[in-house]
């Protein structure tokens, strides 16, 4: 059982295996949920579990058939800091000097921003190794860029590493696609678009948890997690949002064009080709009409709008859980 340790601190239990077949693929690892299910279920060296595939691809403990003496960790694995239980997980606390958390969470940034090629674990390590500690002291590095030659990068990495700074604060990106990225704990970005539908991004830090569990979807614990986790990263998200990233600002749901649309509040499937624009512009154009949308039809769906090239067995599917089918060209004419 191999301990690892996530952005947030939180210890990973790792299982690696006796190497075995399953469902056409060789599976030496897999990854237990906590620790707390490592310590309750006798889970160590010389354990036998049964595994699964899930979905055929991702490999899941189904049962324990016969225990084994746990080994429990009392300090990090990364800065030896001791641990603390909290719930049924182990979390290493010292956030400000565990490596891991540190590089884990620079990197986070990039992967969700999306629009950065540039930094990736290899380079985010680089930097770390050099005294990079923060998402604002990369982006100090495009003022600076003798500060990469210095790390050993020659002049045609330095230059590719800075444009891709530059870009990433250029090209839009969506205000919940940056929020998300800082990776506070519970504000994926599901969350955090559904945040930003009631509340502008410059206004975030002045939310209370009361005024979270007013919006759809936010459980009073979560909310409280997500206000804890934003305050931990103010100064951080100042610094960066200071910038001037090039932000796409998400639709208030409480707009007037948005209440009187015909889709306000409904959920929306899009699929198939569309002719009036992609589909990442029709479902952003519905979301600024106060639309739910959905990337799967489920028996809450309300609308599926239908483009070219879209299956009868995925119509009749759809039809079946009552869902309501419409052509695009009857969806242009609806939200008229």
């Amino acid at each position: 059982v191999i301990p690892q340790t996530s952005r947030n601190g939180k210890l990973t239990p790792v299982l690696r295996l006796e190497p075995t077949r399953l469902s056409g693929a060789e599976i030496s690892r897999v990854t237990a949920h906590h620790y707390g299910m490592v310590r309750d279920r006798g889970i160590g060296a010389g354990t036998v579990i049964e595994l699964v595939r899930s979905g055929l691809v991702i490999p899941k403990i189904e049962r324990i058939i016969e225990t084994a003496k746990s080994e429990i960790p009392t300090n990090c694995p990364c800065c030896d800091a001791e641990l603390k239980w909290i719930d049924d997980s182990l979390f290493c606390l010292n956030s400000r000097e565990c490596s891991d958390q540190i590089e884990k969470t620079m990197g986070y940034f990039f992967e969700i921003l999306g629009n950065n090629d540039g930094f990736g674990a290899a380079t985010i390590t680089t930097l770390y190794e050099h005294g990079i500690r923060s998402i604002s002291d990369i982006y100090a590095l495009e003022n600076d860029p003798q500060r990469l030659a210095d790390m050993g990068y020659k002049e045609k990495t330095v230059s590719n590493l800075v444009e891709a700074l530059t870009k990433s604060r250029s090209v839009q990106v969506e205000d919940w696609r940056f929020l998300a990225a800082f990776g506070v704990n519970r504000l994926g970005t599901g969350i955090a678009e559904s945040l930003l539908q009631h509340h502008a991004i410059e206004t975030i830090h002045t939310l209370t948890a009361e005024q979270l569990v007013e919006i759809d979807g936010f459980a009073e614990k979560s909310a409280k997690l997500i206000i804890e986790g934003l305050a931990a990263v103010r100064s951080e998200f100042e610094a960066v949002f200071g910038l001037g990233f090039n932000l796409e600002i998400t639709p208030n749901i409480n707009d007037s064009d948005a209440m009187s649309s015909a889709i306000a509040g409904k959920i929306v499937v899009f699929t198939g080709s569309m002719q009036q624009g992609s589909r990442g512009d029709m479902e952003k154009h519905a979301k600024s009409l106060g639309a739910k949308v959905a990337k799967s039809v489920s028996g809450k769906t309300n609308y599926l709008v239908t483009g070219e090239k879209v299956g009868a067995n995925k119509i009749a599917a759809a039809q079946d859980k009552g869902v309501t089918v419409i052509t695009e060209a009857d969806y242009l004419e609806l939200i008229k």
